[in-house]
């Protein structure tokens, strides 16, 4: 089979639905903290906690849909370019511009220099989950170097080891330097703190077939080792009290966690009641990722105070998920809207393997 043969990497996508669940568990518990006296209970502690597994996987997700450009042969730095321009930064500063306005309009913050609301578009300042893409932004300055010195298996590796002690150093980071330099370079925004699961992402591409057929032959485990990795997070929030997406066990967590939720795919696509909304999370997560936060701060201005009771946050939830969703099928239909939302192409493949447990690549 040819390697440029296009093919559809459906447990990449049930990886980028579940990676959307934790982030939006993390903000509509943060929501209800807030909204109770800064309290949380033993539940919206729990959401919020093991939803910091998210922001990591996502990282690691775009690394891989790089590199696995790159191990394809189908990488292109003009069409990087292009695309990355399209998908990634115009969404940044057009939903940087939203929120401007949001926080202008609702929270009486006024605007400040051009050079200030300008740098702060592009170290996701103007929000609190625009970091994100102000990362993975920082992270294309440097991947048309990368893919040239580490295009290999053995490239990969060493990348990730090396990338593995850059992430470990750089967590409580001091660059002891003032000033705006020395706050970025502390912050989570800066792109070294992030930089060994964009490498993973790499490597997991490089070892795509291997890693995924040995997974989804073993779903049970798989399930049995998310398990654990979520017990884990709740001994160690336990013990030591809030934890962040930035923790050092994390730089062991999310490589595990990817790769067992990768396997559990076979085992959680039988049932198309489960399936189908996860395909559409996986298609729909990054529209989610920049709208939500939106959704959440006008329901707290317009809804009434009776509904911020801890027992409703699990229907909050799911109604915050549904109107992002039907935002993003709104927008969808606005002239230009890619700039606003990127929504990749679900494709439906010939025949997936689901009589047997294993899991392979669906072939559009």
């Amino acid at each position: 089979m040819s390697t440029k043969k296009k093919k559809y990497l459906f447990e990449i996508h049930f990886l980028r639905a579940f990676a959307c669940l934790a982030v939006l568990g993390v903000h509509v518990s943060a929501t209800y903290y807030s909204m109770n006296d800064n309290t949380f209970n033993w539940f919206s502690y729990f959401l919020n906690q093991v939803g910091r597994f998210g922001t990591p996987i996502f990282v690691v997700i775009a690394g891989f849909l790089l590199f696995y450009q790159v191990k394809r042969n189908t990488y292109s730095f003009s069409k990087f370019v292009t695309s990355r321009i399209s998908k990634i930064i115009m969404p940044l500063i057009l939903w940087s511009l939203v929120y401007r306005f949001l926080l202008y309009y609702f929270d009486n913050q006024q605007i400040g220099a051009i050079k200030t609301e300008i740098v702060k578009i592009f170290t996701g300042g103007h929000f609190y989950h625009l970091y994100f893409i102000a990362i993975i932004v920082q992270f294309y300055f440097i991947f048309p170097i990368l893919q040239k010195v580490f295009r290999t298996k053995t490239g990969l590796v060493v990348l990730t080891v090396i990338s593995f002690f850059i992430s470990y150093q750089m967590i409580g980071f001091d660059p002891g330097i003032d000033g705006f330099i020395g706050n970025f370079m502390a912050s989570k925004s800066f792109m070294p703190l992030w930089i060994f699961y964009f490498s993973f992402g790499g490597l997991l591409a490089f070892f795509w077939e291997d890693i995924r057929d040995f997974a989804t032959d073993f779903p049970w485990t798989m399930l049995t080792l998310t398990l654990l990795l979520t017990a884990g997070a709740i001994i160690e929030y336990t013990i030591n009290g809030d934890l962040t997406n930035r923790r050092p066990s994390n730089l062991f967590n999310i490589p595990l966690l990817s790769i067992a939720t990768i396997g559990m795919y076979p085992l959680l696509s039988k049932w198309s009641v489960l399936k189908k909304p996860l395909t559409l999370l996986g298609k729909y997560s990054m529209g989610i990722y920049l709208v939500h936060p939106f959704v959440l701060h006008l329901m707290k201005f317009y809804l009434p105070s009776s509904t911020w009771k801890m027992v409703y946050l699990p229907l909050t939830f799911v109604a915050v998920l549904l109107i992002c969703v039907g935002l993003i099928r709104l927008i969808q239909y606005v002239p230009l809207s890619s700039y606003f939302i990127p929504v990749p192409r679900i494709k439906t493949p010939h025949k997936e393997k689901m009589g047997n447990i294993s899991s392979k690549e669906a072939t559009a």
